[in-house]
């Protein structure tokens, strides 16, 4: 099902996200106290992009499952 790889593929791209956004964080804790400030700043701009990016996946996810049930409710109909 076509719609499925869809969601599937969406789900990687939230989860491989997540992830770097993650990395980045345990990469900053990682660090010497005095260089925090610089890195939470520059993560400040990539949690934005990141989010963004997230979100328009979910929203795609949402999208697509709306399809699905739609399907499914005129299949029951039928």
């Amino acid at each position: 099902m076509d719609m499925i790889e869809d969601i599937n593929l969406k789900n990687a791209e939230v989860s491989a996200i997540l992830t770097m956004v993650l990395d980045e964080i345990q990469g900053i804790y990682n660090l010497e106290e005095e260089n925090w400030h610089h890195e939470l700043v520059r993560l400040k701009s990539t949690l934005f992009t990141s989010l963004y990016m997230m979100d328009e996946r979910v929203q795609d996810i949402n999208g697509i499952a709306r399809l699905i049930m739609k399907k499914e409710v005129q299949k029951e109909k039928s």
